[in-house]
């Protein structure tokens, strides 16, 4: 992982000082944790000092000094341990000592310690709130900072006590191995004209020699376990002879009680009239932070695997889901038009309630593994708000009737713009908003709002507000309310149903448009949900015009109809009675293919016929040959006939393949009667056109 590359970097670049290290190991921690501030300090007899800082303005200068209780690293103080606030005014809120003092709203910190012994604290911080909790990865990375930074001040300590000695020594051999057991590292002096190796009672014990055992160059090397690793040891010394420059290095060795552990060495050669006289040293045993190391990478490659994994599984399942829900929801709307007597017809609309239902939820666990995996995707067009919103209301009126709930509306706001902007996705907020409140609100009233707000040239701020006197939700389940799969408390889900992905999938969606979701509610006192997003504004004129004409789709009269020839290429039994009985009620005539293979045939013998079709509904996953191929071959023959893709596959980058394979069209399953009937008059009308001037 490149965190992990960049921290050995750095921390093996000779060529650094130590405040440079630190700077460059805090500007890693905030990018990965997303907090623009970063701070070392040294916590000492109630008194915070600014060891190293990184800020947007570098206002925070190395030297500063506070009273450590007016600091929030007292909480890290005081906790010994990880404490992390996403959002200050939450959590620990106004009621703290440093909450009037700082402009701090999400604050993540640790303890460094140095020698099993607290140094002081490595803090991130930011001026903006994180809508959601630091996670288990957050930790990791900070923990792993705060471990080499306080190895870095370690190593920092003992080779500026080893570098203040160097001048004597000889004189001072005793003191100097002193301190380095105190540090936990050994120290060694190479002879550059003799050869004569020196190493300290604590590196021989670090690698499991006899205090008494004399040692050579080479049999220092032989301990290294790599071949390749020795010769560059080897051959760096002598370079460092000759440039008189430092070196850090970090490598595997095998104890002489056949024990494997990993070291890191730094080499300061001592010069003198351009002539390299000694190379002073010192070691550490690294092996714990090399199994923190290699440990962190393994659990962030599995977290990443089962990131990958979950979102594949939850994609692939809500296509397999989608392919029997199509039948069963085309057999209902197929048995709704036949003769059915009063309780037949509310049992079949039970049912067709039952499978709508069914198909919410496969859709919101379909666009949350598409937010998931960052496959979600969002088209661009003029959007009249208050119509969308005005479409959506009466759905929600009647159940709220049903109910005796007051349903209020104002949309005048957004009655004269038009943005740009997903239609679908907008629509998504909408439903699951108005949703929730239907939902949980027995008693009161419902109430839309928006607001708009000019936010620049040709840009708005836009809110959409839904108020409610339902059940209310309480201060810590609204911290859970955004999460994906979580609902308010599991009575919630027992009592209401529901997948918890509704409230996340509008999160996410919200945030694509630069906006945010705030909710304030409290138990029994109903809930009020405010989204703003920062929308564009659509061409008022040319492009308000081409919305208008690309909604209106002029239905096709009986002759063109019955005397199209469409033809549908499809596996599935079960699908190939719905969609059939489908089309003989918008009134087109209808053969079957199996798979490509056959539909292939079907279309080359029709041309030969001359009776060409005049529509092909191509599903894309069949036996023998699939549709994507087949509508190569097809479109291989010349034949420009019209091709939709019929698939219940909604996975991101499905309907891209279906275009780059010559089709013309997409529509996912389940398909009702009305979008076929729109699909084949968009794509039939050049028919009725000819009707209209025969010339």
């Amino acid at each position: 992982m490149s965190v992990i590359k960049d921290l050995h970097k750095i921390t093996t670049d000779g060529g650094l000082s130590f405040s440079e290290k630190v700077a460059r190991l805090l500007e890693i921690g905030t990018e990965v944790l997303g907090l623009e501030t970063g701070i070392v300090s040294f916590v000492q007899n109630g008194t915070y000092t600014v060891v190293q800082a990184i800020s947007p303005l570098n206002e925070i200068v190395s030297g500063a000094e506070f009273p450590l209780s007016d600091t929030y690293c007292a909480d890290t103080v005081n906790a010994n341990g990880i404490v992390a606030y996403n959002d200050i005014d939450v959590m620990p809120g106004n009621s703290h000592p440093c909450y009037a003092l700082y402009t701090l709203k999400s604050y993540l910190a640790t303890p460094i310690h140095v020698n099993a012994a607290l140094y002081g604290t490595l803090n991130f911080s930011s001026i903006t709130s994180k809508s959601d909790s630091f996670t288990a990865l957050d930790y990791d990375y900070l923990l792993l900072l705060a471990d080499w930074i306080g190895a870095e001040v370690a190593r920092e300590q003992a080779l500026s006590e080893i570098i203040s000695q160097k001048n004597a020594l000889e004189e001072q051999n005793a003191l100097l191995n002193q301190i380095t057991e105190l540090a936990g590292v050994g120290t060694w002096e190479l002879d550059v004209e003799t050869g004569a190796l020196k190493w300290s009672a604590s590196l021989k014990r670090m690698l499991q020699m006899s205090e008494k055992q004399d040692i050579t160059p080479s049999h220092a090397l032989n301990f290294i376990a790599n071949k390749k690793v020795r010769n560059v040891y080897e051959s760096k010394m002598e370079e460092i002879a000759i440039n008189g420059n430092d070196w850090a290095y970090e490598f595997e060795v095998i104890t002489d009680g056949g024990e494997k552990r990993w070291l890191e060495s730094r080499a300061h050669p001592i010069m003198k009239n351009g002539t390299c006289l000694k190379i002073i040293g010192a070691t550490r045993d690294i092996t714990e932070r090399f199994n923190t190391t290699q440990s962190l990478k393994q659990k962030t490659a599995i977290a990443e695997q089962a990131l990958k994994a979950r979102s594949e599984f939850l994609a692939n399942m809500s296509h397999e889901i989608r392919t029997p829900i199509h039948g069963v929801q085309g057999m209902l709307e197929t048995l709704c038009s036949t003769s059915l007597n009063e309780k037949q017809k509310e049992y079949t609309h039970v049912a067709m309630r039952s499978a709508e239902s069914l198909l919410n939820i496969v859709n919101d666990i379909l666009d949350f593994s598409k937010i998931d995996s960052g496959h979600m995707t969002y088209d661009v067009e003029p959007v009249n708000f208050k119509e969308l919103i005005e479409q959506q209301i009466p759905m929600f009126r009647r159940l709220a009737d049903k109910k005796g709930i007051e349903f209020i509306t104002e949309t005048a706001a957004v009655s004269d713009t038009l943005f740009l902007a997903d239609s679908l996705r907008l629509s998504q907020i909408l439903m699951n908003l108005m949703n929730n409140a239907v939902k949980f609100t027995d008693k009161g009233s419902i109430k839309i709002s928006t607001r708009c707000t000019k936010y620049g040239a040709g840009r708005f701020r836009v809110k959409l507000i839904v108020t409610d006197t339902g059940i209310g939700i309480s201060d810590e389940q609204q911290k859970v309310i955004f999460s994906p799969f979580l609902q308010a408390e599991e009575s919630t889900q027992r009592r209401f149903g529901g997948t918890g992905l509704g409230l996340a999938i509008v999160n996410n969606i919200v945030e694509h448009y630069d906006g945010n979701v705030e909710v304030s509610s409290a138990i029994g006192e109903g809930a009020r949900f405010i989204v703003t997003m920062t929308l564009d504004c659509a061409n008022a004129g040319v492009m308000k015009e081409k919305a208008i004409a690309a909604n209106k789709v002029t239905p096709l009269c009986k002759r063109v109809l019955s005397e199209s020839r469409v033809l549908v290429v499809e596996d599935n039994e079960i699908n190939q009675i719905v969609i059939k009985e489908q089309l003989k009620e918008i009134g087109v005539s209808v053969e079957l293919a199996n798979n490509g293979a056959l539909g292939l045939a079907k279309v080359t013998s029709a041309i030969a016929r001359k009776k060409p079709y005049d529509l092909i509904f191509m599903d894309c996953h069949m036996p023998v040959m699939d549709g994507l191929a087949a509508t190569k071959e097809i479109r291989a023959l010349g034949e420009t006939v019209p091709i939709i893709a019929l698939t219940a596959n909604a996975l991101s980058g499905e309907k891209e393949k279906c275009l780059r394979a010559g089709m013309d069209d997409f529509i996912s399953k389940p398909v009702g009667v009305s979008r076929l009937g729109d699909c084949i008059n968009y794509h039939l009308s050049y028919k009725q056109e000819k009707l209209k001037d025969p010339a």
